[in-house]
């Protein structure tokens, strides 16, 4: 029998899927540095430590030899349905709609395994975050509604709903928007609400960067809005705007009737998850709450010292994002690509981006503003001077 070539036993949604854009960049910076060259360190998450009394919380829990439940510690759980009470005026059942991940993103692929079956259809805003990824895998197909640089990436939800079929099953929304940092108002979220009701759709709401919100704006969890809890799945993360990203933990907020079935998907997946960085969370969740609230103004101030400093560069423009930490660069007055204009900043001028067709725009890329403010304004100057040039 001939011998079959390694790759033919790799699965075609394994073959087909794309690599998640940060962790390629990653890898991209790693290698340049590793070659000694000049590259900046900009953060799409937090550059700093959170506070002592969480890391004390997670050094104690590395002395526990025990693994917690699969759907998360009942400690932790109480104190995310506490804090949502508390913060947002919403009442959560910690048993029975909560569920511990090693992630936002694995708590993507747990929702989506859980809840869609090949074929179905899944409606986003684009430019959008990657989920087409996760989506791929468990055979889903993403549909897309457009937003415009113009209109601020305001949602258009005449456009979301032009785009359903009698396979579409869910809709998707990322509210801070990542990469475009729109923030969804309250108008917003009540369309999507009422579209989803008129087509007995699910409504998965990404709420990861539901802190870093900047110019007095407010969050709203479309979970919060009225009649919508039977349908509404809401993925959050400790990653960002708690400071955490190392511990890789998130959850899910679920109706009741679907929280045995994601704990099923999660058990066969991970069995149960990082138990040091829930005891880290439960602390977050539970102790003194000042040093949360001097998250997003620390963001805010490099959103606008990136702002500034672009103001000036030639053939870029961009709408000011109201919250997340990327500002979404529009190269198409330079007359190049995204993919080309995001080679030239990374291996020209040592500035990480990522190419804007990873979100669905072929003349953007995404620009984190998370580092030191010395880093965000050389930043800002090397693309001033890589549009100069590119503009000549």
């Amino acid at each position: 029998m001939e011998k079959r070539d390694e790759l033919d036993r790799i699965s075609k949604r394994a073959s087909d899927v794309r690599r998640v854009a940060s962790r390629a960049m990653t890898d991209i910076v790693a290698s340049l540095k590793a070659q000694g060259k000049d590259t900046l360190p900009l953060k799409g998450g937090p550059y700093w430590s959170p506070p002592e009394h969480v890391l004390v919380a997670a050094e104690r829990e590395t002395r526990v030899m025990s693994a917690p439940p699969s759907q998360g510690l009942p400690e932790l759980r109480r104190a995310i349905a506490n804090r949502m009470e508390v913060d947002d005026r919403l009442l959560i059942d910690p048993e029975h709609e909560i569920l511990i991940t090693n992630g936002a993103q694995h708590a993507l692929y747990i929702a989506f395994t859980t809840l869609l079956n090949p074929g179905d259809e899944v409606l986003m805003y684009s430019p959008g975050y990657f989920f087409y990824g996760a989506l791929e895998l468990v055979g889903a197909i993403p549909v897309y509604a457009e937003t415009r640089q113009e209109n601020n990436w305001r949602w258009d939800v005449k456009a979301l709903e032009k785009k359903i079929s009698p396979k579409t099953k869910m809709i998707v929304i990322n509210s801070p928007a990542n990469p475009t940092g729109y923030v969804a108002t309250e108008d917003d979220l009540l369309s999507v609400a009422e579209l989803a009701r008129k087509h007995d759709l699910l409504v998965l709401s990404d709420e990861c960067y539901d802190k870093l919100i900047y110019d007095g704006a407010h969050h709203i969890r479309f979970v919060s809005l009225p009649g919508v809890k039977d349908r509404a799945i809401t993925i959050c993360s400790f990653t960002k705007s708690y400071v955490m990203p190392h511990w890789r933990i998130g959850f899910i907020i679920t109706p009741p009737k679907l929280a045995p079935y994601l704990r099923k998907v999660l058990e066969w997946n991970v069995l149960t998850c990082n138990p040091i960085g829930q005891r880290a969370a439960q602390a977050a969740l539970e102790g003194p709450q000042d040093w949360i609230k001097e998250i997003a103004p620390r963001y805010q101030r490099n959103r606008d010292l990136m702002v500034n400093g672009l103001k000036g560069a030639p053939g870029i423009s961009f709408a000011v994002p109201k919250g997340a930490v990327f500002l979404f660069l529009n190269s198409a007055e330079l007359g190049i690509s995204g993919e080309e204009f995001s080679r030239t900043l990374m291996y020209e001028y040592g500035v990480p981006t990522e190419p804007g067709p990873l979100f669905g725009s072929d003349f953007h890329v995404r620009l984190m503003f998370g580092g030191d403010e010395n880093v965000i304004s050389e930043a800002a100057k090397r693309i001033t001077g890589a549009a100069g040039k590119l503009a000549e």
